[in-house]
């Protein structure tokens, strides 16, 4: 019994915040709420993300110039999930700028796959729960009082919202508190540089997808050998699946690794995409 008490106790005193930490997470939720004010093609959220983070690098960083323009840089990277889940990522990806602060040696890969390796997960729960769920459950009461003309029907948009900001205050207090307990015993233990190699994995595996799900170039050219119909689109699919989303997705990253501007790159591919398609080589599969 006394071990459980003093286990609660620990528990307890390990979940308590400083003043300093407090102002920081009051903060950074409500900076958070403008994460989906900034979106981009190239970056989705990652303008806003750096945006709402920017005070909390600062503090962080005071001593360290140089350390500051490099989180301002490296959070400026791909980032899009729920917002409403965004919290803990926040939460945990702070807790390991702070590591990286403290350290002399930090792995800053480990902050970047973090973010990679959850904005995924985190946008299927998020999706999931508040939009699959919650929204056609609290919908569908409110329906029903809107019918008989009972006025109720109006609190369940209250009880919506409700949800929505304890999971965004919730999400990124206990993130962060829980992120600054585990992340320095991972980097003392090693188990860190695992981490690491792990989300890297991860962040290829979830590039890849993305690429095979929301990279289309459809070819609607057919031609006519010996008689026979010629499917390119098919030969392209046998020979591997996803073939040119694939090439296309390698010649992007291969001139932004050369340095040309992102917005001149996207001009590029939809230009070409307009004259294929004139060209009717590629266009919508019926």
């Amino acid at each position: 019994m006394n071990e459980e008490n003093n286990a609660a106790v620990n528990v307890k005193n390990q979940m308590n915040y400083t003043a300093s930490e407090k102002k920081m997470i009051k903060k950074l939720f409500w900076r958070m709420m403008f994460l989906g004010f900034n979106m981009s093609y190239t970056r989705q959220q990652g303008v806003a993300w750096t945006w709402a983070h920017r005070p909390i690098y600062r503090t962080i960083y005071k001593d360290n110039d140089d350390k500051y323009w490099e989180a301002m840089k490296r959070n400026l990277e791909f980032f899009n999930t729920t917002p409403n889940m965004a919290g803990i990522v926040s939460g945990l990806a702070v807790s390991m700028e702070q590591e990286n602060a403290r350290l002399k040696e930090f792995d800053t890969k480990a902050i970047s796959g973090l973010k990679i390796g959850l904005m995924g997960p985190m946008a299927g729960i998020g999706d999931t729960l508040f939009s699959g769920v919650l929204a056609l459950v609290i919908g569908a009461i409110a329906l029903s009082f809107q019918k008989t003309g009972n006025l109720l029907y109006l609190v369940f948009g209250l009880v919506g919202f409700a949800v929505n900001i304890l999971v965004r205050w919730y999400g990124l207090k206990y993130g962060y508190k829980m992120g600054a307990k585990y992340i320095q015993k991972a980097v003392e233990s090693g188990i860190m540089t695992m981490f690491t190699k792990a989300s890297a994995i991860v962040g290829v595996t979830v590039v890849g997808g993305m690429i095979a799900t929301l990279v289309k170039v459809p070819v609607v050219l057919k031609t006519k050998i010996n008689g026979q119909t010629l499917d390119l689109q098919a030969i392209f699919d046998q020979i591997m699946p996803c073939l040119l989303p694939l090439l296309l997705s390698l010649g992007c990253f291969y001139f932004l690794r050369k340095g040309t501007s992102p917005v001149r790159v996207l001009l590029v591919v939809v230009v070409v995409g307009f004259l294929l398609t004139f060209a009717q080589i590629t266009g919508t599969v019926s």
